[in-house]
């Protein structure tokens, strides 16, 4: 019995303009059939084991034709439940959609399609052009200006003569000049406005503003690459005003930044998943994003026994958000308890992220510190808690000393390893190396991602590097770097500022 496909459009580009229908579906997809326009960080939403096809296209040059893709989404539909075509953009916006439902639903297969937000609309919106606007458009009209290569786009431009409609060319960026042209030759206006938005909606996004007469010198002095989107008409003069997308704080800034794949584990949701909460912070602030994987976190085997021994006056202490997840995974799935198992204790936690970790399970931390720091939950714990009491650490298997060297001798100190960073083995390439040199900074949030990084990079590491705290500034020094800029408190909002403010 055959699977089903789902046509889904991917947006623009930008990562949260993927819908929250789009987003459920990957998460279900037993295979993915992609396009090279959209963000690759959307494959990181599929599961384990997810079959995953690149058939994209660029410049003329198609991977696999378009026949061939269209018989192996029957294939693999064949093959698998659920296969999804992730598709820049609108499946059927100039996406070829309509083509592949039409011939898999004549194969017997079940379609759907779930829509993307299209760059006809988005990038505008991302250039602060709005497709209309009450007295300057009372329309618009979306053109393809894609055509066989060298040769002259296929656009009757007699048909455009009305200054009130906002015109949108896609996949026009070779044809600049002859656009320009062809609509001069129809009678508009040579200071008629005009925009071209290349990456529209990415951290990487340019744009060109100038005239009919005057865009196409404008575009090549630019150098502006595809995908690019074209706008013609009133609605452009708007784009200064409006360019809410280019004032964020870190827009146009590029950074290297090394990361370590969380485990992510939940009452909602039990199974590993990637996120990287910094990344998201930095993208929303304008920041691109060089990032390579430099780890990943594995829960380790607890002997939970000593639960059974605790009293009301002893301690489960946390350090990090990791090790409440590895605990509760090894207490949930592992030891097959609930939370009547820990009901006879104190809970001590670092930081905002780590109390709200243990909050999502239903237990609120009785000690806080709010430093973020280990050191800073012993002196916490040292005033706070006058009787001696077994403390439990619930920690990684390397672990800064800040917690265990500054607690009180009157507490019986246990050390649980939940979790560990595994590394991962991988090289950087001439061309990727080349790209993360010229990156505005490095990034480092922990100290073995940075070693593995400088290791990987050849000694190397762009001019400015960023820390998250002392234990890993020190652990980049050890490797040979001095001048680094250390944030203020070990946090991700607080290594954020630290950017925002060295811009």
């Amino acid at each position: 019995m055959s699977g089903k496909v789902v046509l889904l459009g991917a947006g623009p580009g930008e990562w949260g303009l993927l819908t929250l229908k789009g987003a459920e579906i990957l998460k279900q997809a037993d295979c993915v059939i992609y396009d090279r326009l959209l963000n690759e960080g959307f494959l990181d939403l599929t599961p384990q084991g997810c079959e995953k096809i690149f058939v994209g296209k660029e410049n003329h040059f198609h991977v696999i034709p378009q026949d061939e893709i269209n018989e192996l989404l029957f294939k693999k539909a064949c093959e698998h439940k659920l296969v999804v075509r992730l598709k820049g953009g609108d499946p059927y916006v100039f996406g070829r959609g309509g083509e592949e439902a039409l011939y898999l639903i004549d194969k017997g297969i079940e379609v759907e399609v779930i829509p993307g937000i299209s760059s006809s609309v988005a990038a505008l919106s991302a250039a602060g052009i709005p497709i209309t606007h009450r007295g300057l458009a009372k329309g618009f009209q979306v053109i393809t200006a894609h055509s066989r290569k060298d040769k002259a786009t296929d656009i009757d431009y007699s048909k455009l003569t009305d200054e009130k409609i906002t015109l949108v060319f896609l996949m026009g960026l070779a044809h600049v000049g002859e656009i320009a042209q062809g609509l001069l030759n129809v009678g508009r206006s040579s200071d008629t406005p005009v925009a071209v938005v290349s990456n529209g909606t990415t951290n990487h996004q340019k744009k060109c503003v100038g005239t009919l007469e005057t865009i196409e010198k404008l575009v090549v002095e630019a150098e502006l690459e595809s995908p690019a989107i074209i706008v013609v008409g009133e609605v452009v003069k708007l784009s200064d005003t409006l360019n809410f997308f280019e004032k964020r704080p870190l827009f146009g800034r590029k950074y290297f930044l090394p990361k370590i794949e969380s485990f992510e584990y939940s009452l909602k949701e039990r199974k590993p998943a990637s996120t990287n909460e910094l990344e998201s912070k930095l993208m929303e602030n304008g920041a691109e994003i060089i990032s390579i994987k430099t780890g990943k976190i594995m829960p380790k085997g607890i002997d939970l026994s000593f639960l059974s021994k605790m009293t009301e006056n002893d301690i489960i202490a946390f350090t990090s958000a990791n090790g409440v997840k590895a605990f509760f995974y090894n207490l949930f799935e592992v030891a097959g308890k609930d939370l009547r198992a820990i009901h006879n204790c104190h809970f001590a936690v670092v930081g905002k992220k780590t109390y709200d970790t243990l909050a999502s399970f239903g237990i609120r931390a009785d000690i806080v510190s709010t430093k973020q720091s280990g050191k800073d939950l012993a002196d916490v714990i040292n005033r706070r808690v006058t009787l001696s009491s077994d403390v439990y650490w619930i920690c990684a298997a390397k672990q800064a000393g800040g917690f265990e060297d500054n607690l009180s001798e009157r507490f019986n100190l246990t050390k649980v390893v939940s979790y560990e960073n595994v590394p991962n083995s991988f090289t950087i390439d001439d061309s990727h190396k080349a790209d993360i040199m010229n990156c505005d900074g490095a990034i480092f949030t922990s100290g073995s991602a940075a070693s593995i990084s400088i290791d990987a990079l050849g000694g190397q590491l762009p001019f400015y590097i960023y820390s998250i705290g002392k234990s890993c500034s020190n652990e980049i020094r050890k490797n040979g770097f001095d001048d680094i800029i250390e944030s203020s408190e070990s946090s991700y909002s607080a290594l954020v500022e630290l950017l925002i403010e060295s811009y």
